[in-house]
C-alpha cells in the first residue's frame, strides 16, 4: 500500500480549489506485460500550471507512466484524464500518440529522436507544421493562405529555436550538433505542437553540469513564461529539488510517496526505495542531498 506524504494546510475548501483546476487526472492505472505488473494502481492529480517530477529507481515505471499517459502503452485497468483549458475532459487511455498530441500533450524521450539529416530548423517546423490552419488543397495550389500559415510556422520555429538557445544553429545539421544541443531541440520541437502539458523523459540524461543548469532555467521558462505545465522524470536529484513544485515516488510500479521536494525527500520510504539505503541511513542521505540544494552553483560564483 502507498504511503502518500500530505500536505498538512488546507481543508476540503483547498481540496475542492485543486480539484477544479486540474489538468492530468490519472486513477487505478495498471499496465502489465504477460505475468509483469510494470504500474499498480497508480494514482495522480497534476494541476495546471505546476511542474510535477516524477522519480524512483530503475525499473520503478516512471517511462511505462509516460508512455501510459501519451498513447504509447494502453493499460489494462484505470482511467487517464486531460483537462484541457476550454474545458471538459478527455479520456486518453488507449488514444493514438498523434491524438494525444492533438490534444494538448507533448513529450521528449530518453534516447532522442531527432531527425539528424535534418537541420535544427527543419526539425523544429515538422512539429509546427501540425498546427497549421491551412488546409491540404490550399498547400497544394499555393493559395496566400497557404503561403501565410507557412511564414507563420517559420517565424514561430525560428523564435522557439531562440526561446532554447539555438539561434545561431538555425541551419546545422542536427545530427551534427553537441549533445546539450541535441536536446534543446528535442525540447523546441515539442514545444512547436503547442502542448498544454509538456512531458520531459530525464532531459538531464548525458549532459554536463553547465548544461544542467541551462535546462533548469530552461524548464521554468517554459512553466513560467510559456505557461506550459511541466510533468519530469529525472534521476538527477539536484535538478528535481530545484525546479518542481512537487514530486512523485514510485517504486516497483506503485506510488509510494507524494508531496513537496522537501517532504518527499525526508520520507524514509523514499530513502530506501530511490537512494539503495536503509531507512536507518536516512538522515545522512538527506544532510547530502541538503548540501548539495545548498551548495552554490557555477554562475553564482563567478
Amino acid at each position: 500500500m502507498s504511503t502518500d506524504v500530505t500536505h498538512g494546510a488546507g481543508g476540503s475548501g483547498a481540496a475542492a480549489a485543486a480539484e477544479e483546476d486540474l489538468v492530468l487526472r490519472t486513477s487505478d492505472v495498471t499496465l502489465r506485460f504477460g505475468g509483469l505488473t510494470v504500474l499498480d494502481k497508480v494514482e495522480m492529480q497534476m494541476r495546471r500550471g505546476e511542474i510535477l517530477a516524477v522519480i524512483g529507481p530503475n525499473g520503478a515505471g516512471k517511462t511505462s507512466f509516460f508512455n501510459s499517459l501519451t498513447g504509447a502503452y494502453t493499460p489494462q485497468e484505470g482511467r487517464i484524464a486531460f483537462l484541457p483549458k476550454d474545458g471538459g475532459e478527455r479520456s486518453l487511455l488507449g488514444s493514438k500518440p498523434h491524438l494525444v498530441n492533438r490534444y494538448g500533450l507533448a513529450r521528449t524521450f530518453q534516447n532522442i529522436r531527432l531527425f539528424g539529416a535534418l537541420t535544427a530548423l527543419e526539425n523544429v517546423k515538422i512539429a509546427a507544421e501540425t498546427r497549421l490552419k491551412a488546409g491540404p488543397v490550399s498547400i497544394m495550389l499555393g493559395l496566400p493562405s497557404a503561403r501565410k500559415a507557412e511564414r507563420e510556422s517559420d517565424e514561430r520555429s525560428i523564435r522557439l529555436l531562440k526561446f532554447v538557445g539555438l539561434q545561431d544553429k538555425l541551419n546545422e545539421v542536427a545530427g551534427s550538433l553537441c549533445y546539450g544541443d541535441q536536446r534543446s531541440l528535442e525540447i523546441a520541437r515539442a514545444l512547436a505542437t503547442e502542448p498544454q502539458v509538456l512531458l520531459l523523459d530525464e532531459p538531464a540524461a548525458g549532459t554536463n553540469p553547465t548544461e544542467k543548469l541551462e535546462l533548469e532555467r530552461l524548464i521554468r521558462r517554459i512553466n513560467t513564461e510559456m505557461g506550459v505545465s511541466v510533468l519530469l522524470i529525472e534521476h538527477d536529484m539536484r535538478l528535481v529539488m530545484s525546479v518542481a513544485d512537487r514530486v512523485m515516488v514510485l517504486n516497483f510500479g506503485k506510488k509510494i510517496a507524494e508531496g513537496t521536494p522537501s517532504e518527499v525527500q525526508q520520507h524514509p520510504a523514499v530513502v530506501e526505495a530511490y537512494l539503495g539505503t536503509s531507512a536507518a541511513d536516512a538522515d545522512a542521505v538527506r544532510n547530502i542531498i541538503a548540501e548539495q540544494r545548498s551548495a552554490p552553483d557555477e554562475e553564482s560564483t563567478q
